[in-house]
């Protein structure tokens, strides 16, 4: 066998570990504690569907020492209906006035929902089992006049067209021609006023047409057990995670990430940048600046001009081997 040294052409393996796993989040700022009856929650953060899996609602559940960390209903537990319904899943899916809402949109962030349960009827802090808490769990089809629909009269149903609810709301917000709880609207409940500065913030107020024994608990509760933070993100997907590189050869890579927080991206602000440590630099050679997609020896600028809270961000890059030694080698980046 003829022995091949691939030393020759330098053949590196390039890594780049910029998954989720990898991504070391750093919290530049808490939003404002104060509460803003104008602006109760991000659209980033309201929609973030993929905020929590059901083992994470199941712990939530359980470290507040609610009942329903131990219910089922038709053979699911509280956590994986809680999570189903975030993702679109059974009755938390629909088509009406031109919006449809599925497994492929999701509803609401699985806070959302966990939140809306206590704002309800308590459910989150209730330690004993209460069937009549669980038939009006998220106060759907339960009006202010008093009575609920009884075809609403299960936990699942409830969670499952609660949180479809809250997502239809959102979406019929902005862009589909309604004339009311729309997006720079005023409003005034119970002699509060304000303005529905989002989506998000137009959708708990149809749910809840309340400023305070009702959505001003949300909030408080919503802020105190999931630290909605003004710079958050989720990775989405990368490109050429891994890629063989001769020596002299280059390749692109590219990296999307969805805005969870609660501050909008802006060109030159928000970067993704090298780890591992902080600030390093690149074993690997970067490609000039400009089009390539280098701010500085550190830094790769965000290919949007902007990313609202909701939105995703993409940032695409080109790395080069220029004489680096053959094996595998990883370059760690953060936002």
């Amino acid at each position: 066998m003829k022995n091949t040294k691939i030393s020759v052409f330098g053949l590196v393996g390039l890594l780049l570990a910029i998954g989720l796993a990898s991504l070391i989040l750093t919290k530049a700022q808490r939003a404002n504690a104060s509460f803003d009856q104008s602006n109760l929650i991000s659209d980033g953060v309201f929609i973030d569907t993929g905020k929590m899996d059901t083992a994470a609602i199941q712990r939530f559940l359980e470290r507040k020492g609610s009942f329903l960390q131990g219910i089922s209903e038709g053979g699911r537990s509280a956590a994986q209906i809680i999570y189903d319904a975030a993702h679109g899943r059974n009755d938390a899916a629909g088509s009406i006035n031109g919006i449809t809402i599925n497994e492929s949109t999701g509803t609401v962030n699985p806070a959302v929902i966990l939140t809306t349960l206590q704002k309800e009827q308590g459910l989150i802090t209730m330690a004993s089992r209460d069937d009549g808490a669980l038939q009006r769990a998220m106060g759907y089809a339960c009006p202010d006049s008093g009575g609920c629909n009884s075809s609403y009269a299960t936990f699942t149903k409830q969670v499952e067209s609660g949180a479809w609810q809250l997502r239809y709301n959102y979406e019929r917000a902005s862009g589909h021609g309604f004339s009311d709880y729309q997006v720079g609207q005023s409003f005034n409940f119970d002699g509060n006023g304000g303005i529905f500065s989002n989506r998000a913030t137009a959708s708990l107020y149809r749910y809840t047409p309340h400023v305070y024994n009702g959505n001003y608990n949300f909030y408080n509760f919503f802020v105190a057990n999931f630290s909605v933070d003004e710079y958050s993100y989720r990775f989405i997907n990368e490109t050429n995670p891994y890629t063989t590189l001769a020596q002299g050869a280059s390749a692109q890579y590219s990296v999307a990430v969805l805005n969870t927080g609660t501050a909008t991206w802006q060109k030159g602000t928000v970067n993704l940048g090298t780890d591992r440590g902080q600030d390093r630099i690149p074993e690997f050679t970067r490609e000039g600046n400009g089009s390539s997609g280098w701010l500085a020896p550190q830094r790769v600028y965000l290919q949007e001009d902007s990313v609202a809270p909701g939105g995703t961000g993409h940032f695409t890059f080109w790395m080069k081997n220029d004489n680096v030694s053959p094996g595998t080698h990883r370059e760690y980046f953060r936002l």
